[in-house]
């Protein structure tokens, strides 16, 4: 139920989004990063789309891992031996865990705020009216 929705970020430590490569999938919002992020979730996605707006991958090239990203990007050529690498690193590391649960935190909490994003919406609303007006202005000016 839309009431206890969000509760079920209380199950577990790391959210997975999502498994599949499909074109639903890849036009999706990144709603689901930012759930995480707020609920102080590391995250592994698929490196397509959405996920790739706000996740700055900790897998680096060479095998490298960057314990100031916020996320662990699966390219998805190799979704058949990453997923499971991935999710094998996170429970054998647990600090690797906290390290990318904070850092998604981070990332979300200042540009996702509800008042950031409502001030950005008034920004918006107020923009389109003076806009709107203006026009109106010039327009009742030239018919005049």
């Amino acid at each position: 139920p839309v009431s206890t929705y969000a509760s079920n970020y209380n199950l577990f430590d790391i959210s997975l989004a999502p498994i599949e490569d499909n074109i639903f999938n890849k036009v999706k919002s990144q709603l689901k990063v930012i759930e995480a992020g707020f609920h102080h979730k590391a995250i592994i996605a698929q490196d397509f789309g959405p996920y790739k707006i706000d996740i700055k991958n900790a897998i680096q090239y060479g095998g490298g891992f960057d314990l100031e990203a916020n996320g662990i990007l699966i390219d998805p050529k190799k979704n058949h031996k990453d997923w499971y690498s991935a999710i094998k690193k996170l429970i054998q590391n647990p600090e690797v865990v906290a390290a990318l649960q904070e850092n998604l935190y981070n990332t979300v909490k200042d540009t996702y705020s509800m008042d950031k994003v409502t001030e950005e919406r008034r920004e918006l609303y107020l923009g389109l009216y003076e806009k709107n007006k203006m026009t109106k202005n010039k327009k009742e000016t030239e018919n005049a």
